[in-house]
């Protein structure tokens, strides 16, 4: 299964990123064989391509420190589930979602979209 993540760098050492569609990158790592890649988030207008992108390519699991209704509302009408992961690593991120003991959103953390066209 792929799981993405926000974050703040393009290692597994980063921090979630505080706010899923601003993170600076997405982590994409695959739970079968424990193989990730970074994906830098060019998303300046916050059209949420890259989010659409990553549904695409077939991420079921999404991570967020927090998530506004816009990029929520899309990734769970794309079929995906989305955790709530606030003041960890990506890797610490990783292991809690792996042991089941992240939250899954049903609904927004952020009331309001921001700098969203």
């Amino acid at each position: 299964m792929l799981l993405a993540i926000g974050a703040d760098e393009n290692k597994l050492e980063s921090k979630v990123a505080k706010r899923f569609g601003h993170a600076a990158y997405y982590i994409i790592y695959n739970t079968e064989d424990k193989s990730f890649e970074a994906m830098k988030n060019n998303d300046v207008d916050h059209t949420h391509a890259e989010l659409s992108e990553l549904l695409d390519q077939g991420v079921e699991v999404f991570i967020v420190g927090n998530i506004g209704p816009h990029a929520f509302d899309l990734l769970i009408d794309g079929g995906a589930e989305v955790y709530l992961a606030r003041r960890m690593t990506v890797q610490e991120a990783i292991d809690k979602y792996n042991s089941g003991e992240l939250d899954e959103l049903t609904k927004s953390t952020i009331k309001q979209s921001f700098n969203h066209s």
